[in-house]
């Protein structure tokens, strides 16, 4: 069977489970409904997507309950039922132990971001998966480093969906014009990144930094900003950069697939994106890293 028609197929397993979230799920079955045994398809769909099924059912269900907690009024008991949970019990400790709050306390607080959240498979995901990144990353601890670099607001991606990719353009001008300047900066080398200035990701605004490591900050100009990362254990996913959309997809699979399923968890410090060895931005073919810091369980 050719990877094509397997995505299709697991397509058909996702599209059925989303329209099923409250249903028992009942593996051999579905497994016959493909013509595959329940051993090939769950390693099938954990060949493919990194995340065991029943890891991503139940993820889904409780990512469909938490919507349900912010955007309905529904009792807690009657969003259990409806997503798939058999008891209050259960499924209150399902959920405080995926998002480290109860379903009471959750509905209270109203986060704004869920790191946690499983997002839904589409085909654009296994695409990305398939083609745009690697499943797994370099496990590595990346020495001190500071860069300058110019920055610029833009709109949370986690609280709005408006386009930003035009704002970035600014930055990133200012920089390649600038970075000459610096005889002590690493040549070919970038950083992207969006700070959360409370470090919570809750703000209306975030800070997008396009930079360079160097050696001394303090020669740099007064318009240019200083952002220094501690030497801190890291997981870096190598990144086709040639879409837009490419680092989004790979934040979701991180988050929800890779992370949960991990021996890590995330550690403090901002995400980033590495680029390495660049001579030229447009190229077709350009690579990046993504990186996040992490901790052992």
């Amino acid at each position: 069977m050719k990877v094509p028609d397997n995505l299709s197929l697991i397509q058909d397993l996702v599209d059925q489970i989303e329209e099923n979230l409250g249903d028992e799920v009942n593996i051999p079955l579905l497994a016959r409904q493909f013509d595959l045994s329940p051993w090939h398809f769950q390693r099938l769909f954990k060949s493919l997507i990194g995340d065991t099924l029943g890891g991503y059912i139940r993820g889904r269900r409780l990512t469909k309950a938490a919507q349900l907690l912010l955007d309905s009024e529904m009792g807690v008991i009657d969003v259990a039922f409806s997503t798939g949970f058999n008891s209050h019990e259960a499924f209150t400790r399902s959920f405080k132990a995926y998002f480290q709050k109860s379903p009471k306390v959750f509905r209270k607080d109203r986060p704004s971001v869920l790191l946690d959240e499983k997002p839904l498979l589409t085909m654009e995901l296994f695409d990305h998966l398939a083609k745009g990144m690697q499943q797994q990353p370099e496990i590595k601890v990346q020495s001190a480093q500071t860069i300058i670099g110019f920055s610029v607001k833009i709109p949370s991606p986690f609280n709005s969906n408006e386009n930003y990719c035009d704002l970035l353009y600014s930055p990133w001008k200012s920089l390649l014009a600038k970075e000459t300047a610096f005889s002590d900066r690493t040549p070919g080398t970038y950083y992207g990144m969006t700070v959360s200035p409370s470090g919570e990701f809750v703000e209306e605004t975030l800070d997008y930094i396009a930079g360079i490591p160097v050696e001394d900050a303090d020669k740099r100009p007064s318009e240019m900003m200083t952002y220094t990362f501690p030497e801190q254990l890291v997981a870096m996913f190598e990144v086709f950069a040639g879409t837009e959309d490419s680092l989004a997809k790979t934040v979701d699979y991180v988050y929800g697939y890779w992370l949960p399923n991990s021996l890590y968890t995330r550690g403090n410090g901002n995400d980033y994106e590495l680029f390495e060895n660049v001579t030229n931005f447009e190229d077709a073919n350009l690579m990046s890293k993504y990186v996040l810091p992490i901790v052992k369980k």
